[in-house]
């Protein structure tokens, strides 16, 4: 009885981390990282899945090995870098990037897709104002309605999106076609990040660990336990769904040009595949379901603001603050806040990626150096990564010197610069702190 207990615990916390990760606004990726990558599929899955996927999951388990928060997580490298990194989560990608796609998802694979008679320059304002609308109504609502609905949503899209990954499969659109992508994993990769999803998973983790504490498993070893088990049901759903779609881009690459939105890209795949009943029916659950996830992200980014802000910015300013940005960030459309997103995601990822590695490992690490010294070589180096980006955005080059010191770094050429200089600096870190036992082992002791 104790197994199945568990088993069921372990599954309803599963669907749940599942639920939370499968923000109706990451849908638009995997069709696009199957797009680009062609012939290469196979390596852009294999991308998607460990940043789109795994890592996301992993983040999870490195927290509650910690202790069962983010906090907790990060006080080895100092107290004040879980105030920094909750502000540029919540600020730079929550209020600017996450719930503004939403919006802007619903009306481009939604609002547009179920009313294409009525003239966009007027639709797209009145569906974005409207959307904010109701986020601001139902964000400020006790009753809990709109948890409800979302409880019923996430199945009905759930069983939508499965049954286009079974005709993706028993039915494909063609078969791929080469691309101009150099390197199909690193491009699929860092176009994971576009999710969002380790963020989520450092910081939602305590959702799950006081979940399962609550049914019982307040020991850490048990704790943990569960958690591990609770991702592998999280795990299959999100390959299940993220793989299949990833798949019907790749055979569907050939029937649209380069450069294809992602918005547009899914729903002309769907429709492809799945005639106008297909795509009416995507459109419907994906502007329900981006609704259901703006109303809770813009509820926990007023309650930050709320208190961090000590209680200066009221709640309901807060949902009201966020809700006035996001329908202007949405008008610009979702090609625009990909572009946005992409410096602040290169910047603030591969520390994130860090945090989950130490985490998973924290017993093993000898002292706080090396997660000091680790920490700050990998931001270093991802500032300037981000940097980079924004001056290909706006026109403007780094100093030449900087860029052939960057340059020589290994596997800087692949994309993926900040890895040894997050082994050199926990080594050196390590080393200056020797004989000074870390905190992650007390704390996962």
């Amino acid at each position: 009885m104790e197994n199945k207990n568990m088993f069921r615990d372990a599954m309803v916390v599963g669907f749940a981390m599942f639920a939370i990760y499968f923000g109706a606004g990451n849908l638009i990726f995997p069709p696009f990282i199957g797009f680009e990558t062609g012939t290469n599929w196979i390596a852009g899955l294999v991308g998607l899945v460990l940043t789109g996927i795994a890592l996301p999951i992993l983040a999870v388990v490195a927290v509650a090995n910690a202790g069962g928060t983010f906090k907790d997580l990060t006080r080895p490298i100092n107290p004040w870098f879980y105030q920094v990194y909750n502000v540029l989560v919540m600020i730079g990608v929550g209020m600017l990037i996450t719930i503004p796609r939403t919006a802007a998802v619903a009306y481009e694979t939604g609002f547009s897709v179920i009313l294409p008679m009525v003239d966009p320059g007027l639709l797209k304002p009145i569906a974005i104002i409207s959307f904010f609308a109701l986020t601001y109504y139902f964000a400020n609502d006790k009753s809990q309605v709109i948890d409800k609905v979302g409880k019923v949503l996430t199945p009905v899209l759930l069983v939508i999106l499965v049954g286009i990954v079974i005709l993706a499969i028993v039915n494909p659109l063609g078969a791929p076609v080469a691309t101009e992508i150099a390197n199909p994993f690193y491009f699929a990769f860092t176009q994971a990040y576009q999710t969002g999803d380790v963020l989520t998973g450092l910081l939602c983790a305590v959702i799950f660990v006081e979940a399962l504490r609550g049914k019982g498993y307040t020991e850490k070893a048990s704790n943990v336990k569960m958690i591990l088990l609770a991702c592998v049901f999280a795990f299959a759903g999100l390959f299940v769904v993220y793989g299949g779609l990833e798949y019907l881009g790749a055979t569907g690459n050939s029937l649209f040009e380069a450069g294809t939105d992602h918005t547009v890209l899914l729903t002309g795949l769907v429709q492809k595949l799945a005639g106008n009943g297909g795509l009416y029916a995507l459109a419907v659950a994906v502007a329900l379901a981006c609704l259901t996830t703006s109303v809770g992200l813009t509820a926990v980014l007023a309650d930050f603001l709320n208190g961090i802000s000590k209680q200066k910015i009221s709640y309901k300013v807060g949902v009201a603050l966020t809700c006035g940005i996001g329908v202007i960030q949405a008008m610009g459309g979702v090609a625009k806040i990909i572009v946005i997103a992409g410096p602040i995601f290169m910047g603030i990822y591969p520390i994130s990626i860090l945090l989950v590695i130490l985490g998973l490992f924290s017993k093993y690490v000898p002292n706080d150096g090396v997660w000091k010294g680790s920490a700050l070589l990998v931001v270093l180096v991802s500032l300037y990564d981000s940097f980079s980006i924004i001056g290909a955005i706006a026109g403007f080059q780094l100093p030449a010197a900087l860029t052939n010191l960057y340059m020589t770094i290994p596997l800087a050429g692949q994309g993926f610069a900040w890895i040894v200089p997050a082994i050199v600096g926990g080594i050196v870190g390590g080393v200056i702190f020797k004989g000074k036992k870390s905190e992650a082992v007390v704390e996962a002791a």
